[in-house]
């Protein structure tokens, strides 16, 4: 007999681990720890970073899901919403990356984004929830250490912008480079990217067990 399905008993300790990885990462900066295990720089990739957490924690949700039925639909519906969602948010992220207006820019990546999310969801819901809710149980801290680093000018990557950002005011600043992509940009590359893995692991798994 399985045991109910719970989204916070799931999700409870991945999420313990997202913050641990951030807590650290800010420590390793702040002491500054030698790269690649931390980066201060605008955007610096490190080893110490929760978006690595993602692969890992659909591969995760996957497994336990497993005790609940198999993922709807078939395999191929599930790499082929995967792959349209992913790019999506590819798309989304180059058009962010051209020149010109930014506001126009921004609503184009929304929308893309939006798809890409909505695709995911459609593909496996009950996985959608549990990445959707450890995105936000991974992501709203590090909005959080962001604003904290940002007002202390800490010198970390979480404060650190780029030369050619433009002078906008505090409140403008973290919205734009903080707020808004911890609280949708990233939980989206959660869901697409978890769902992707996922599906890797259902696949894998599958031709272990008609192997055997």
């Amino acid at each position: 007999m399985t045991t109910a399905f719970s989204i916070p008993r799931v999700v409870l300790v991945p999420g313990l681990v997202a913050l641990a990885v951030t807590l650290l990462r800010l420590t390793g900066e702040l002491r500054a720890w030698p790269r690649p295990l931390v980066n201060p720089a605008p955007c610096g990739k490190a080893i110490l970073g929760v978006v690595w957490l993602v692969p890992l924690v659909g591969v995760y949700f996957a497994a336990r899901l497993r005790a609940h039925g198999p993922p709807p639909g078939r395999l191929g519906r599930l790499f082929l919403y995967a792959g349209a969602g992913l790019f999506m948010k590819l798309a989304g992220t180059a058009l962010m990356e051209m020149h010109g207006a930014y506001a126009p820019r921004l609503l184009g990546n929304l929308g893309l984004t939006l798809a890409g999310v909505v695709l995911s969801a459609l593909a496996w819901p009950r996985l959608f929830q549990l990445l959707l809710v450890y995105g936000y149980a991974s992501r709203l801290p590090v909005a959080v250490v962001t604003f904290l680093a940002m007002r202390g000018h800490w010198g970390t990557h979480y404060d650190a912008l780029d030369p050619s950002f433009p002078a906008i005011g505090f409140w403008a600043t973290f919205l734009r480079t903080s707020l808004v992509p911890n609280i949708f940009f990233m939980e989206a590359y959660t869901v697409i990217v978890g769902l992707l893995f996922a599906a890797l692991w259902v696949a894998l798994n599958r031709a272990w067990h008609a192997w055997k």
